[in-house]
């Protein structure tokens, strides 16, 4: 379900031109043409990985010629607030997106697969990416904040958390802002006895043609799953995908965070098998562009 009433949009005043339309889907890639956008040619490669009940990562690598400037993933099958997208983020070189699912501590009976989505292009003006990590934990929670070089924009985000061989750290948070990206962490319900850190990625480049950041809100309320859509204004295209969870205190789980479509952001998250008592809700990112 989703509240439109929650949605906001921060708008730069740059010249907008007119974006390339959603024109065929070829071999899991949304191939986009049409005349020229904030970065031509852009598209969405998306793969699935095999559905087992092991920890395994999934990796989605941009065509020839093109980069990752965004990314996400998805976990499908069974005991989904249970499994973990604790690593998401570009690998080295700059042509793949990897995400890595984990269970928690109890695991899960049944089967789940992973997707990885990479939102590729030839690579834009300024690209540039940077990474850092947070000092270890002393709490039961986390946050990190990697900002982009001066005069640049974040244009994509990956994170992870490092230290829990299992779920039992959940990456809650992969905010996109104008010029960082914020990755939060928090233990589960039932705590984590040892250290724990994390690791934050920022894609940046220079400031984008009619660039603009939209997010959406979910339903604020104790539920065993949300999900949210954010959509791209008219005329403008996704370039990069953020998200995260509010009010979750390490209970909910992300279950997806990817580009369903040239314009939209979708994602979701689920309650641990416990369920939840509080109120929470998903908040959707999207950078967009003409």
């Amino acid at each position: 379900m989703r509240d439109g009433s929650n949605r906001t949009r921060w708008s730069r005043r740059t010249p907008v031109v007119v974006g390339s339309a959603l024109s065929a889907l070829v071999l899991g890639q949304l191939a986009l043409t049409g005349p020229v956008a904030a970065v031509p040619g852009l598209s969405i490669k998306t793969t699935t990985g095999p559905s087992n009940s092991i920890a395994k990562s999934q990796n989605a690598t941009c065509p020839a010629g093109t980069v990752v400037i965004g990314g996400g993933g998805a976990i499908t099958g069974s005991g989904l607030g249970q499994v973990g997208m604790d690593i998401m983020r570009p690998l080295i070189g700059g042509t793949t997106y990897s995400v890595t699912g984990r269970e928690d501590e109890n695991g899960v009976a049944g089967n789940w697969a992973v997707t990885a989505s990479a939102v590729c292009a030839p690579a834009p003006k300024g690209l540039v990416t940077v990474s850092g990590s947070s000092a270890p934990s002393l709490g039961s929670a986390n946050w990190f904040e990697k900002s982009c070089p001066l005069g640049k924009h974040a244009i994509g985000v990956g994170g992870a958390v490092v230290g829990a061989p299992n779920s039992e750290v959940v990456l809650e948070d992969l905010r996109i802002h104008q010029s960082s990206v914020v990755v939060a962490g928090a233990e589960d319900g039932t705590g984590f006895d040892k250290s724990w850190w994390l690791d934050a990625t920022a894609i940046c480049a220079d400031p984008l043609p009619g660039e603009q950041r939209v997010t959406d809100d979910s339903v604020y309320s104790s539920a065993a799953t949300r999900s949210v859509t954010a959509t791209c204004p008219t005329g403008t295209r996704v370039h990069g995908v953020g998200g995260e969870i509010l009010g979750g205190d390490g209970e909910v789980r992300l279950t997806e965070m990817r580009a369903r479509t040239s314009t939209t952001v979708t994602v979701a998250a689920a309650e641990d098998e416990d369920g939840f008592g509080s109120n929470w809700k998903v908040r959707a990112y999207a950078v967009c562009a003409s």
